[in-house]
């Protein structure tokens, strides 16, 4: 068995993650692709900044309404729920390429798949985000708020993700497939023939310095 990912992070230092290379979802294979992810932590916020390289169809990403189907296109994503255990509960924050941004609380009690999302407003996540876009790369900034986990603790589960295009799409309202995207995990999921995010059995761990 994997060893549960851990991160270890001080307080005001930023903080990058060992791995730059995420692994499938389904077979935890190492991608081609790298993706540099950093993190700090402040007594106001959870700050993530990331670089999704190799990204050759960034531009045909479509979505740009918050807390829209964003997920079915290239997106970087974030779940995190407070304490050590396996969470049945826990906040998906996703941000893609448009600076479109979706946060909700997951509901997942059988730990395999999602009940239901409790989303939260734009203006109630107070998430200060930002992306920049190159020809063949993005990336971008999350300041998350530490009131929006009810406030800041010493130990989290999370896990990171990314969806990447894999070729070019005709239609400005593709939805990506396994054929023709890859579904990438910091700590990946394990779920066999079809890529799954929600399984927070998976979940690293995050140990912040209060």
């Amino acid at each position: 068995m994997t060893a549960t990912p851990t991160i270890q992070l001080p307080k005001n230092t930023w903080t990058k993650l060992e791995e730059t290379h995420f692994k499938n979802a389904t077979d935890g294979k190492v991608s081609s692709q790298t993706t540099e992810v950093k993190l700090k932590a402040d007594d106001q916020y959870l700050s993530i900044e990331f670089s999704c390289l190799q990204n050759p169809f960034v531009a045909q990403n479509s979505y740009t309404k918050h807390n829209s189907e964003m997920y079915n296109q290239e997106v970087f994503e974030l779940f995190i729920a407070e304490g050590s255990a396996t969470p049945t509960r826990y906040l998906e924050v996703e941000i893609n390429p448009n600076n479109a941004l979706f946060a909700g609380w997951i509901e997942n009690p059988t730990k395999e798949a999602p009940k239901s999302c409790d989303f939260v407003s734009h203006e109630d996540a107070k998430i200060i985000h930002s992306v920049s876009k190159t020809a063949d790369s993005w990336s971008g900034k999350m300041q998350i708020p530490w009131v929006l986990l009810g406030g800041k603790k010493n130990t989290y589960r999370v896990n990171f993700y990314r969806i990447i295009s894999l070729k070019s799409h005709t239609k400005p309202d593709w939805s990506g497939t396994p054929a023709t995207c890859a579904y990438l995990c910091w700590s990946p999921t394990m779920s066999g023939a079809v890529p799954r995010f929600h399984r927070p059995e998976a979940f690293g761990v995050l140990k912040v310095e209060i």
